[in-house]
């Protein structure tokens, strides 16, 4: 048996103790797995059960083992060019989207609806309704029942927006409200990033500038560019995008890692950046006794008003909960103006320094430090970036820190996971596309918190995700 049979040979093997470890814990459960076929319901047990550690482990083992065989086995020109040609399953994501094909097939119900039905709902013809959906189902997103007949499948109703789909076409401004935010944040990623993907080489030849500039032929920053009033509907999009991007996560994660609990009464926690504040209001259901000051544009925090008098109007109501709607987009290039809110308990950051290079990030991080009190914690919530081989970091003060040190899947899959952990590095290049930002490893964050005066001291890192909490205090 040569090595790459042996190879083939063992991550079937890997596949085959997945699988049984999966079974077992759905049938101690007395659940059935969660089937591709039938829409995705986040308030089935089943789909709880998808995040236990041990289930999460298994699925993150069979999907990198299944990428390795078919990368190992397939004929590797056609592996490249298919994968060269991956901007027709971004574009047309964002198609199904946008004309809300998702939505009028949920009110088609399980036996779908023909290319005709949807194309004359959605205005489109049904030729490329039908192109199009063929190579989603293809890809395991929508199911085609019979030629022609689609309906939507597991993957698929992620997408929908909870609104009857006449209402969608009828009020383009409110389409995300009320929806979990996926449906925004691939529309999001399929236009803007979209575009700036196209110039990445460019952009490697042009120093000083990123992918977003010479797409939109613009020197602003994607934050300054969204501030025009024309772009209105960019801005709420985003916001909404913010929001799908942690349904993307366990419920739980905001309590996977820092402990909220040991924060004293009436503490305070800053949520900088927070968009409508889905993360701070999850936080202020659980422990009610924290205050919460929500901090960023003035748009987001019109739309997060709105959303804490609707989710938890008693926290509003008894002064718990502050709106700073004091962010400019001058403020977030240069980050000059100083922090306005002095020794709070905690500066929460989520999906924020992952949007800046090192220079800006660092601003942003010494502000707050300057802001901070003796006992002030700094919580970044943000992706790790795993290495794609073995090894153990190389500077001890880093190996000490809590946590820091990187989990190695078994041999022979990559040491990282593969495509199982594909979102970091997508995730990466897609912030270096938009605003020129990065996603960072232990070693990144480490460096940048020790110039900016903080002390990494403790890292949590969570089975079945990638969002870590990254824990810093005044040094």
């Amino acid at each position: 048996m040569n090595k790459e049979t042996s190879t083939l040979r063992s991550l079937a093997n890997i596949i085959v103790r997945a699988v049984d470890s999966m079974e077992r814990a759905y049938a101690q459960a007395a659940l059935p797995l969660p089937s591709l076929d039938k829409p995705f319901n986040p308030e089935d047990p089943a789909e709880a059960l998808a995040q236990d550690s041990h289930v999460a482990t298994a699925a993150k083992n069979l999907v990198a083992a299944c990428a390795q065989i078919s990368a190992t086995v397939w004929n590797p020109r056609r592996f490249v060019t298919n994968q060269g040609k991956g901007y027709n399953m971004s574009s047309c994501l964002r198609a199904v989207s946008d004309f809300n094909v998702v939505d009028v097939l949920r009110e088609a119900g399980e036996n779908g609806a023909s290319v005709n039905d949807i194309g004359a709902a959605v205005g489109v013809d049904p030729r490329m309704i039908e192109r199009i959906l063929r190579l989603l189902a293809t890809h395991h997103i929508f199911r085609e029942v019979s030629p022609g007949v689609f309906a939507n499948n597991r993957i698929s109703s992620t997408l929908e927006k909870a609104k009857p789909s006449r209402e969608l076409f009828e009020s383009r401004e409110t389409r995300f409200v009320g929806s979990s935010g996926i449906a925004a944040f691939v529309e999001n990623d399929g236009e803007v990033g979209g575009k700036c993907a196209l110039y990445l080489a460019e952009s490697l030849r042009t120093p000083g500038l990123v992918p977003f500039n010479l797409a939109y032929d613009t020197k602003e920053t994607l934050f300054e560019w969204m501030e025009g009033p024309e772009r209105s509907y960019h801005v709420n999009r985003f916001a909404f995008a913010m929001q799908g991007s942690a349904a993307m996560e366990p419920a739980d994660l905001i309590f996977r890692g820092f402990d909220w609990s040991a924060l004293p009464r009436e503490s305070v926690i800053v949520d900088v950046g927070g968009g409508i504040g889905h993360e701070s209001l999850t936080i202020a259901k659980k422990y009610p006794h924290l205050r919460v000051v929500n901090q960023d544009f003035a748009s987001p925090i019109e739309m997060s008003k709105a959303h804490w008098k609707k989710s938890f109007p008693e926290h509003v109501e008894k002064g718990m909960v502050e709106f700073l709607g004091e962010f400019t987009f001058d403020l977030l290039r240069d980050f000059f103006t100083p922090q306005s809110v002095k020794n709070a308990a905690v500066f929460l950051l989520r999906h924020i320094i992952h949007d800046w290079p090192d220079d800006r990030a660092l601003v942003i991080l010494q502000n707050l430090r300057k802001a901070a009190g003796e006992k002030t914690q700094l919580v970044v919530i943000d992706k790790l970036v795993p290495f794609a081989s073995t090894g153990t970091l190389a500077d001890s003060k880093m190996s000490a820190i809590r946590g820091a040190e990187q989990q190695v899947a078994e041999a022979p899959l990559l040491p990282n996971w593969g495509a199982a952990v594909a979102d970091v590095y997508l995730y990466d290049l897609t912030m270096h596309l938009m605003v020129g930002g990065i996603e960072r490893t232990v070693q990144g964050f480490y460096e940048l918190f020790a110039k900016a005066g903080w002390k990494l001291v403790e890292i949590h890192q969570s089975p079945g995700t990638q969002m870590s909490h990254i824990v810093g205090v005044p040094a």
